[in-house]
């Protein structure tokens, strides 16, 4: 009975590998593998040129050692050094990309001193860019500042939260609307 099911199972993984094969000659996969090369490629270009705006996009104490371990992450073009912590078999190809620049070159820029949420630091300061396209980083900064500290300090019943999160673009479950400041 079960060289029966070893049977039926190596049948059925032939066609599908088989099936696999076939795809993988298809124009339309070659066509797309293609067009992720492109994006990783103009990703890294734009991680590359940008002017970095930096957050704490996560904090770890080890109490043992005292030590504090922080990771930046940029609120305009997305690149996070977190990646550096992921698993490399895991990662999406945007973060293969990240994790690409990031083992070539340094990663520096601007530091806010505030640590939150990344995608809520990219919401933040889209809506700035949406607002005032030509603001120079010193003055969407200061702006990004006082969002965060009022989405800090006032507090907001449950319906506003959501309202929040909607209009600044986040998931609907999105709850780390929370900013901390860091010592420096």
């Amino acid at each position: 009975m079960e060289e029966l099911e070893y049977d039926d199972f190596t049948e059925q993984l032939k066609k599908i590998n088989e099936k696999i094969e076939e795809l993988e000659n298809t124009d339309r996969l070659q066509e797309y593998l293609q067009l992720q090369k492109q994006a990783s490629a103009l990703q890294k270009n734009i991680y590359k040129s940008c002017k970095h705006i930096l957050v704490y996009s996560k904090i770890e104490y080890a109490c043992p050692e005292g030590r504090i371990y922080r990771w930046c992450g940029c609120i305009k073009c997305g690149l996070d050094n977190r990646v550096l912590d992921l698993e490399q078999y895991c990662l999406s190809s945007e973060q293969e990309a990240m994790l690409d620049y990031l083992q070539k070159y340094s990663f520096s820029g601007i530091h806010t001193g505030y640590a939150c949420e990344l995608t809520l630091a990219q919401s933040i300061y889209s809506k700035i860019k949406q607002a005032y396209p030509n603001i120079d980083d010193a003055t969407a900064i200061k702006y990004f500042k006082n969002a965060l500290d009022n989405i800090r300090n006032n507090k907001v019943n449950e319906g506003r939260q959501f309202s929040r999160v909607k209009r600044l673009s986040l998931n609907s479950n999105f709850k780390h609307l929370k900013v901390r400041y860091s010592s420096n």
